[in-house]
This record gives C-alpha cells, sequence and structure tokens, in this order.
C-alpha cells in the first residue's frame, strides 16, 4: 500500500495527495496506541538554547484546526522551555509507509480549567496516575523506592494540579516519502489556516 501510494504521488505530482495523506495518517495515530506516530519526537529550546528531545504520545490533531495536542506534567522541564520559547518541532515516522512527518509549531499550555477538566475525565485511570508521583519529574532520588504515588480518591482529581495539556498551532508540516527510486519531500505553510504545499529536494 505504501508503494502504491506513493507511486500515484509521483504519477500525479500531486501535492494535496501527498498532504492528505500524511494529515490522514495522523488523524487515525491518535486512537491507534501502536501505530508508529501514535508517539512523536518533540523538541523544545530552554532557557541556554540547547535542544531538548522527548517522545510524548500524539493525543489530538485536528485537521481542521491545523492543531496538535499532547500531555505532560506542569513540573517537567517541557513546561518551561515552552515558557521560554514557543517554538517547538515535532517528528514522526511510519515504517510501514515510508513516511516521515515533520511540523513546526508555536505552543502553549491551555490554561482554561474547564477545558482541562474535560480532558482529565475522559483519560483512563492508568494515564492519570503518572500525575500523582509524589516528586517532580528529574528530581534526583537515591532509591527507586523512592518512587511513590499519592492515593486517589472517589473525586478522581488526584494529580490534576500537575497535568498540563499543551496545544501546538501547526506553521508548517513538512512529509517525506521514502523510495527506492527517488525519495519524495514536499513542505506546506500555514497561511491564514491553509496549508500551501511546494516540492523540494530531499
Amino acid at each position: 500500500m505504501s508503494l502504491e501510494i506513493i507511486e500515484k504521488i509521483r504519477e500525479s505530482n500531486s501535492l494535496e495527495l501527498a498532504l492528505d495523506n500524511a494529515l490522514n495518517k495522523l488523524k487515525r495515530a491518535v486512537k491507534k496506541r501502536n501505530d508508529d506516530l501514535h508517539l512523536l519526537n518533540v523538541v523544545t529550546v530552554d532557557e541556554q538554547n540547547k535542544p531538548n528531545t522527548r517522545n510524548v504520545v500524539l493525543r489530538e490533531f485536528s485537521i481542521e484546526n491545523l492543531t496538535i495536542r499532547f500531555h505532560t506534567d506542569k513540573r517537567s522541564s517541557k513546561i518551561k522551555d515552552i515558557k521560554n520559547n514557543k517554538a517547538i518541532c515535532l517528528i514522526g515516522y511510519d515504517k510501514k509507509a515510508k513516511l516521515q512527518i515533520r511540523i513546526d509549531a508555536d505552543a502553549y499550555a491551555i490554561e482554561d480549567e474547564k477545558i482541562l477538566m474535560d480532558i482529565w475525565k475522559k483519560m483512563y485511570p492508568m494515564s492519570r496516575e503518572c500525575y500523582r508521583v509524589s516528586k517532580s519529574p528529574g528530581d534526583k532520588i537515591e532509591s527507586l523506592n523512592e518512587v511513590t504515588f499519592d492515593k486517589d480518591d472517589e473525586t478522581n482529581l488526584i494529580g490534576f494540579d500537575n497535568f498540563a495539556a499543551i496545544q501546538c498551532d501547526i506553521k508548517t508540516i513538512e512529509v517525506l516519502y521514502l523510495s527506492h527510486i527517488n525519495h519524495i519531500r514536499a513542505k506546506y505553510n500555514n497561511i491564514n489556516g491553509i496549508l500551501k504545499g511546494e516540492w523540494i529536494i530531499p
């Protein structure tokens, strides 16, 4: 199937087909835990202008609004980095499709508590558990026994104060299709909510 899509893109010379295929794969990856694109690599820049890279789970992708959402701990260094510099890069690779997707975006923490509470209530209990860790992510510990969790209660709100949802407003998307003949690469710029594409050298 991946070779068929690549050949269709090549034969039609269609920037739209190259983009639509990538966007639909991202959309499907939100719900499919085993999908290669369910985990994206996010790059932020810290106060010393050093890049920091981590994997994040793709929680939401809106084709209409050109936004991506992932979750993190308010106490994490990602939050500090994003407050320092909102420009981030997200990158993922779908092995079967031979497709790399790179996204440049402006990121910010959602502050509307009603929105955050709605997201929190829809999360699986096991997903909420990681926000109940007593110490902050990155804190030094002497023993693994120091990793303790605050007990949840009937409100299911223990850990909510540590929860952050990061919205990413997409600025550009690059797609790279790997092929034994010639790779295919295109870049799309978000111009007033519409992605305008151009072919570029792989």
